[in-house]
């Protein structure tokens, strides 16, 4: 593996892991699925999926959502497009478009049923299917993060998450909007621009 991919790899995993304590806190806004570049929020806290079975996450076989994050002071921290299709199987398929004011926009690719994954960044897309493995339970925490965020969500329209005191980032917020549950993804939706 070279320098190069070496580092794209960290960066991802590490943009993943903030992005995820950052979800907690914060996330929303629907991105363009086109070849910009991506940057992961930032988390740092993990969550086990507990979706409210009245809000149709608890069975999803896929959903999408728009997230924005923003700091207790109105700080706007990031906005993410992030989409999921066959959940529950070994062919489940993501995509994460994330723009913060620090990083830019960064867009990552999984692809279950090829076990592929693909980063925007710096203008071109990346192959790092080498850290397949490795990208889907970084990507799969996030989106248990998500889901557990979007507990208290009613099922229709937008919903608000704000991080309870005494934990990290408290009082960061992540409002959610766009949320479909069970959409019909095209399978393209899951494979990086020709």
């Amino acid at each position: 593996m070279n320098r190069m991919l070496i580092i794209v790899v960290v960066v991802v995993i590490v943009v993943i892991v903030a992005g995820v304590g950052i979800y907690a806190a914060t996330r929303g806004g629907k991105a363009s699925t086109s070849t910009s570049s991506t940057t992961t929020p930032t988390s740092t806290s993990t969550a086990t999926p507990k979706p409210s079975s009245s809000n149709g996450l608890a069975t999803a076989t896929s959903y999408e959502f728009n997230e924005t994050g923003k700091a207790s002071n109105g700080t706007v921290l990031d906005t993410v497009y992030y989409a999921a299709k066959n959940l529950g199987t070994s062919n489940v398929d993501f995509i994460w478009v994330a723009t913060t004011p620090s990083s830019g926009t960064s867009e990552y690719i999984l692809n279950g049923a090829q076990q592929k994954v693909w980063v925007y960044a710096n203008g071109q897309w990346t192959d790092i299917s080498t850290e397949y493995s490795t990208m889907l339970s970084s990507i799969e925490s996030s989106a248990g993060l998500y889901v557990n965020m979007l507990v208290g969500w009613g099922g229709s329209g937008s919903f608000t998450y704000t991080i309870p005191s005494g934990q990290p980032n408290a009082g960061d917020t992540a409002t959610f909007t766009n949320i479909q549950i069970n959409p019909s993804l095209p399978d393209s939706l899951f494979q990086p621009p020709s």
